[in-house]
């Protein structure tokens, strides 16, 4: 089983995103965006997207803090108060397209919330040249950019993350 890692990292107000965690995750309409970032993908037995599905969770808050409750996934969260930065790591997190629909879903639900982000999907702890999904968050649209491939996300973007689970894979294996 080869998971792929997952890092969030965005510029919130700590009101607007405990906003965020309030809301219901929500199955989102499928645009342009989702469709082209699906095309894009290569998987076995590929299905056509038809739905995209949510957590079943009553808010998002809970999302994030059952994978920081589970030990599987190897999940860490912080906010930088000063910064007003919030970041989230699971080292862990899903081997599967169909698996992480709902994670997408829901972060796309940060559109309007976020100026400036992104959520990063990759074979971490193989490499890091796989790129399964990247959430580029920027003036308040959140958009899945349909990369394949580590050296085509923004450098310093792919760095801070590659470094934080790095930080996290060492927390957790000293622990």
């Amino acid at each position: 089983m080869e998971l792929d890692s997952l890092y969030i990292s965005i510029k919130i107000e700590k009101s607007r995103l405990n906003e965020f965690f309030s809301f219901k995750p929500i199955s989102p309409n499928k645009d342009d965006n989702w469709s082209q970032w699906w095309e894009s993908r290569q998987m076995y037995s590929k299905t056509a997207l038809e739905n995209i599905p949510s957590y079943s969770h009553s808010c998002i808050r809970e999302v994030f803090d059952d994978l920081l409750k589970d030990p599987f996934y190897g999940a860490k969260e912080h906010y930088d108060e000063e910064r007003q930065h919030w970041t989230f790591a699971v080292l862990n997190f899903s081997e599967n397209y169909l698996e992480i629909l709902p994670m997408l879903a829901l972060l796309k639900q940060l559109e309007g919330y976020v100026l400036d982000g992104y959520a990063l999907i990759f074979d971490w702890m193989w490499g890091g040249d796989t790129v399964m999904a990247y959430l580029d968050i920027r003036e308040g649209t959140a958009l899945l950019e349909t990369v394949t491939e580590s050296y085509a996300v923004e450098l310093k973007r792919f760095e801070e993350a590659n470094q934080s689970l790095q930080l996290l894979a060492e927390e957790l294996g000293a622990g």
